[in-house]
C-alpha cells in the first residue's frame, strides 16, 4: 500500500514539476487556456439561465397556441408576456391554464370564424403553465376560472370572469361579454401593436 502510494505520490510532483517548467517557458499560453476555460464555464452558466426560458416559450408555442386558429386570438411572446401587458396602451387578456372542458368550449368559439366576426377586438392569450401560484396573485385570478382582463396603459380597467360569478353560459354569454369591455380606441392600438411586432 505504501509503495503505491509513493509511486503515486512521485508521479504527481512529476508532472507539477514539468507543469512548472512548461509554464516559465510560455505563459502566455496557459493564461489563454485558462481565459478559455473560464469563457465557457461562463457560457455554460448563461445558457443555464436562458436556456430554460426559450425552451418554455418554445412548449407553450407548440402545445397551446398551434391549437388556435383564430386570427382574433394571439399568443404572447411567452418570456415578455408580462412586459408586453405592462408596456401596451389597451389590451385585452385571456388568462387559463389550457386545459379542460371550460377551456374546450372556449376554443371551439375563438375556431369558429362566424362566432369571431361577432368579436370586436384582438385577445391576446397567456396560458397559466409555469409559475401559475405568482401568476394567480400578481393579476388576481384563480387557475380554476377563465378570466379576460382589458388593460389599460398596463392597468386593469375592467374583467370578464368565467365561472360561478360570471359568464355561466359559454356559447351565448361569451362574445357579447367581451364586446362590451371598453373599446378605448382598441382598433388603433391593435394595428399599432401590428405594425410594431412586424418592424
Amino acid at each position: 500500500m505504501f509503495i503505491i502510494w509513493g509511486e503515486i505520490k512521485e508521479k504527481i510532483q512529476e508532472s507539477w514539476t514539468q507543469f512548472g517548467n512548461a509554464f516559465a517557458e510560455n505563459p502566455i499560453k496557459y493564461f489563454w487556456r485558462a481565459g478559455g476555460l473560464l469563457f465557457l464555464s461562463l457560457l455554460l452558466a448563461g445558457s443555464m439561465i436562458f436556456l430554460p426560458e426559450k425552451i418554455k416559450a418554445d412548449q407553450v408555442d407548440s402545445l397551446v397556441y398551434s391549437t388556435i386558429t383564430s386570427d382574433k386570438v394571439k399568443g404572447f411572446d411567452y418570456s415578455n408576456a408580462e412586459q408586453t401587458i405592462a408596456d401596451s396602451k389597451a389590451i385585452s387578456v385571456m388568462f387559463c391554464v389550457p386545459k379542460g372542458e371550460t377551456y374546450e368550449q372556449v376554443l371551439s368559439i375563438f375556431n369558429d370564424s362566424k362566432k369571431m366576426e361577432e368579436l370586436n377586438r384582438q385577445i391576446y392569450f397567456y396560458p397559466l403553465v409555469y409559475d401559475v401560484a405568482e401568476e394567480e396573485k400578481e393579476y388576481g385570478i384563480n387557475r380554476e376560472q377563465i378570466t379576460f382582463i382589458f388593460f389599460d396603459g398596463g392597468k386593469e380597467t375592467n374583467r370578464v370572469v368565467i365561472g360561478k360569478e360570471g359568464i355561466t353560459d359559454v356559447s351565448k354569454e361569451l362574445v357579447p361579454e367581451l364586446n362590451r369591455l371598453p373599446l378605448a380606441n382598441i382598433k388603433k392600438l391593435e394595428l399599432e401593436m401590428t405594425t410594431d411586432s412586424t418592424q
